[in-house]
């Protein structure tokens, strides 16, 4: 029976963020892409503050205080970095210039998908963890549904720049938020198998949420340097994150 109720919290989890990417696509399917964007007020930067910062003390930190085995915590956030990196590095050695559109926009669709993956598995992981409160909970679904809104948009222009009908780009990015859901599931089911595990998958899990979001800086870094790291918007991301489990702590 607990099993079925950890099954069904990360179900909900995935599903919010699942679902704030494909409503993050949706003013893709207007006639222009500078008219109605209602995320446009929604900064990315922002976003990936928020995420990073949600991964160390809502998922990491967790983690490391309920066991005493600091050494398995340690490798399986290890394992949840490594995962996603070699993922991102096995796909980015097929060269999408090579192939048809239609393939290039599949081998798009799949790279997202992987890129999802450990957002649904955080979030189902954090929102069915006895270890974590609901509202600690709640603050790392919050974090990845900020992200998600102007993700769903972008991963969707992608479509667009390959050549994709704009009712094409909005499913292609709606399929690639499907991952989350199923990320959240998975990530609710291991959780509520036996609890001597969930250290390790809250530390899997925000090992995963990390190396997506660092995938994100070094991406900005190559762009602004170290100056990055000081953006106002990353900077106000990490903080409201650490202000809020403040706030929670206090109640």
């Amino acid at each position: 029976m607990q099993n079925m109720g950890s099954a069904l919290m990360g179900l909900l989890a995935g599903g919010i963020t699942g679902l704030s990417t494909m409503l993050g696509a949706l003013p893709i399917l207007k006639n222009k892409t500078t008219g109605w964007n209602p995320w446009r007020s929604l900064n990315l930067d922002f976003a990936i503050g928020m995420m990073l910062a949600a991964a160390a003390f809502n998922l990491i930190g967790p983690a490391y205080s309920s066991t005493h085995s600091s050494f398995g915590v340690s490798l399986a956030l290890a394992l949840g970095v490594a995962s996603i990196y070699g993922l991102s590095h096995l796909i980015h050695r097929v060269s999408p210039s090579e192939w048809s559109v239609h393939r290039r926009a599949w081998l798009f669709v799949t790279a997202m998908m992987l890129h999802n993956l450990p957002e649904g598995l955080a979030s189902g992981a954090a929102l069915s963890a006895d270890t974590i409160s609901a509202a600690n909970g709640w603050t790392v679904v919050g974090a990845i549904v900020f992200q998600n809104f102007p993700e769903g948009l972008a991963t969707a222009a992608a479509f667009l720049s390959i050549g994709m009908s704009r009712k094409v780009a909005f499913f292609g990015a709606a399929l690639t938020g499907v991952m989350e859901i199923l990320g959240g599931a998975l990530g609710g089911i291991f959780t509520g198998i036996t609890s001597a595990s969930l250290p390790f998958i809250l530390a899997f899990a925000g090992g995963a949420m990390i190396s997506v979001t660092l995938e994100e800086i070094f991406a900005k870094m190559k762009e602004t340097r170290m100056t990055y790291l000081w953006q106002k918007q990353f900077v106000a991301g990490a903080l409201s994150v650490i202000v809020m489990n403040w706030i929670i702590s206090q109640s």
